[in-house]
C-alpha cells in the first residue's frame, strides 16, 4: 500500500502561511501587552495618589526627606532609602524612610511593588532590583554593588511635587524646594510621572529598531498623577519635541530643571 505524504512544496507553503500569520498577529499581541502595562502603571499611580492624600490628612504634610539631623533634602525625588551617608541611617542601623517609603512604613501602602511601573526599561527603576537581599527597603543591595550605584533604594516613578506659587531657584529654571503640605500642590501640574530618563527610556512608547539606531515613532506617552488623585496619559507629540529632552540626553540641563520643564509641558503651561 502506497503511503501518502506532504510534498516539499506543500510544506513550504504551510510554513509560509504560518510565518505570514505570525507577522500579522505578533504586532497586535505586543500592542495589547504595551497597553496592559500602561493601564497597570496608571492604576498603580492612582493607588499612590490615594495613599498620598490619606497620609497627608493624617500627618498634615507631604512625606518628606529629612535626615537624622533634621536636614531637608530637596533633590533626588526617586530615592526612598539612602545608605551612602551616616545621616540617612537611624540609631539602630536601619535606613531612614523618606518620601514614598513613609507611605509604606506608615501602612498607607501595603505592597511596595506599587511604586514601580511594569513598563520600566531601566534596571535602576525596577522593583526586582531592590529585593536582593529581600525584603524590599533593606540595604545594602546587591544590585547597587554590581552596577556601582549609590546604596539607595529607588522608586520606579519620578516624584517632583511643585507648589502653587513656587519659590524659584536663582541659578536654574526650577523651584528651590518642594512644597511641604498636600494643599500647597499646584492644581494644574502633576506631582509624579513615569520615569523621565530621556525619550529612549520612556516606559510607554513604540520603538522601531533600525540597525544600530533607534528611530522612535510619535507614539510616546507618559502617565501623570495630579493633586486630585486622577491620572492622565499625556500623548501630545509637542511635549516630546521640546528641546529639553535633547538637552537632557547631552547632559546640558540640571535634573530638576528637566523635571520642572517636562511637568509644565504635561500640565499645558
Amino acid at each position: 500500500m502506497k503511503r501518502k505524504a506532504f510534498t516539499l512544496i506543500e510544506l513550504l507553503v504551510v510554513i509560509a502561511i504560518i510565518a505570514l500569520l505570525l507577522s500579522i498577529l505578533l504586532p497586535g499581541l505586543k500592542t495589547a501587552k504595551d497597553i496592559s502595562k500602561r493601564v497597570i502603571c496608571a492604576s498603580r499611580l492612582r493607588q499612590v495618589g490615594v495613599a498620598m492624600r490619606s497620609y497627608s490628612q493624617s500627618y498634615e504634610n507631604l512625606p518628606d526627606a529629612v535626615d537624622r539631623n533634621g536636614k531637608q533634602e530637596s533633590g533626588h525625588g526617586y530615592a526612598v532609602y539612602r545608605g551612602d551617608k551616616p545621616e540617612w541611617i537611624d540609631a539602630n542601623g536601619k535606613p531612614i524612610p523618606i518620601r514614598w517609603a513613609k507611605l509604606y512604613e506608615s501602612g498607607f501602602m501595603e505592597e511596595p511593588k506599587i511604586f514601580y511601573c511594569p513598563g520600566n526599561r531601566l534596571e535602576l527603576y525596577k522593583y526586582e532590583s531592590y529585593c536582593q537581599p529581600a525584603p524590599w527597603g533593606t540595604l545594602p543591595q546587591d544590585f547597587n554593588t554590581r552596577n556601582g550605584s549609590n546604596q539607595w533604594v529607588r522608586i520606579g516613578f519620578t516624584y517632583f511635587p511643585i507648589a502653587r506659587n513656587p519659590v524659584m531657584s536663582t541659578t536654574i529654571f526650577a523651584p528651590a524646594q518642594f512644597p511641604k503640605k498636600f494643599t500647597d500642590l499646584h492644581p494644574s501640574l502633576p506631582y509624579a510621572t513615569d520615569v523621565l530618563w530621556g525619550r529612549k527610556n520612556l516606559s510607554h512608547q513604540r520603538l522601531q529598531d533600525s540597525g544600530s539606531e533607534y528611530k522612535a515613532s510619535n507614539n510616546y506617552s507618559v502617565n501623570a498623577l495630579f493633586a486630585d488623585a486622577h491620572v492622565s496619559n499625556c500623548k501630545n507629540p509637542e511635549v516630546f519635541k521640546h528641546p529639553v529632552w535633547d538637552r537632557f540626553d547631552s547632559s546640558q540641563v540640571d535634573y530638576n530643571e528637566y523635571y520642572y520643564t517636562v511637568f509644565r509641558l504635561i500640565g499645558g503651561m
